[in-house]
């Protein structure tokens, strides 16, 4: 699972730059990545996504 503990370094990345890094760490570990859910678009787009991408909905919040 990807924490969203940033590292000070890590915090001049956007969103998805920042999540789509880091699961392509999880890649290069050897880990396949076959799906991947989230309720903010930072976490379905980017690189390193997986096969199958789900946008769920959120209604209490949005982050543009």
């Amino acid at each position: 699972m990807i924490s969203d503990c940033r590292q000070e370094e890590d915090e001049v990345l956007t969103a998805t730059a920042y999540k789509s890094a880091r699961r392509l760490e999880l890649e290069e570990q050897g880990y396949q990545i076959w799906g991947n859910m989230g309720d903010q678009w930072s976490d379905i787009k980017g690189y390193a996504t997986g096969n199958r991408v789900f946008k769920v909905p959120n209604p209490m919040y949005f982050i543009a």
